[in-house]
């Protein structure tokens, strides 16, 4: 540092408080609600709470270290159901529960698909759950049906993730493509496709019940596959 250049004032002498590990996590979570998980860097959570980005580094690691912790952090939001809840009814719980916490930090789904959850919050829940289905009857099975339901569900929240960040517009581009094919009676399949294309409002609140509605569909098979194996 040159001898004319400011030195910067340490948090105790300006007034503020110290910076924990705590803060450095509570701040990449903000910006995870705000931007996605691939949405910032260790300089914008160093801006945010006015340090330098080596004390975050510091205090936490790189940034894949904040990533971890911030992915922790989401899934203990999510509340895991009772142990003594029947099978369908345990996973359809925390599948529409999840998705109603991880919608609200995009990208983390995204990264529990293709990461797996690898954060000490998803153990008890792991553990939990293949139990459940130990206990309903899926004995050696247990372990891949748990993968498969929460892949599942969570690939899709991923989508939507993806759809809301990178393509917003898709959805209204598909339905202006397939509205295209209302009339065509020699395609009965595109015709169909393009009546519900017609039919579909374009107000938010609609689309996003529509998601859910879909998401709630694709549970409810997921189950039943499931159930299929049970009962096969």
């Amino acid at each position: 540092m040159s001898a004319s250049a400011p030195r910067r004032r340490s948090r105790a002498s300006a007034g503020l408080p110290p910076i924990t590990a705590d803060k450095i996590i509570d701040a990449a979570v903000e910006l995870t609600a705000q931007h996605g998980l691939d949405g910032w860097t260790i300089r914008q959570i160093a801006t945010k709470l006015d340090v330098w980005p080596g004390v975050v580094a510091h205090h936490v690691g790189d940034r894949d270290a904040v990533v971890m912790a911030v992915t922790d952090r989401v899934i203990a939001r999510i509340q895991v159901p009772d142990a003594d809840v029947p099978w369908r009814d345990w996973f359809s719980m925390l599948m529409l529960e999840g998705r109603a916490v991880l919608r609200q930090f995009p990208g983390v789904a995204r990264r529990l698909v293709l990461v797996g959850p690898n954060v000490p919050s998803a153990l008890p829940t792991i553990d939990r759950g293949i139990k459940v289905l130990q206990r309903a009857g899926f004995g050696e099975h247990a372990t891949v049906i748990y993968r498969y339901l929460l892949n599942s569900a969570f690939m899709l929240v991923a989508v939507e993730d993806d759809r809301d960040s990178y393509f917003p517009s898709a959805r209204a581009d598909m339905g202006r493509a397939m509205a295209a094919f209302v009339a065509d009676t020699t395609r009965p399949g595109l015709a169909a496709a393009g009546a519900q294309a017609v039919a579909r409002s374009d107000d938010p609140d609609d689309l996003a019940a529509e998601d859910l509605a879909f998401f709630k569909l694709t549970v409810e098979r997921s189950l039943d596959g499931a159930q299929a194996l049970l009962n096969g």
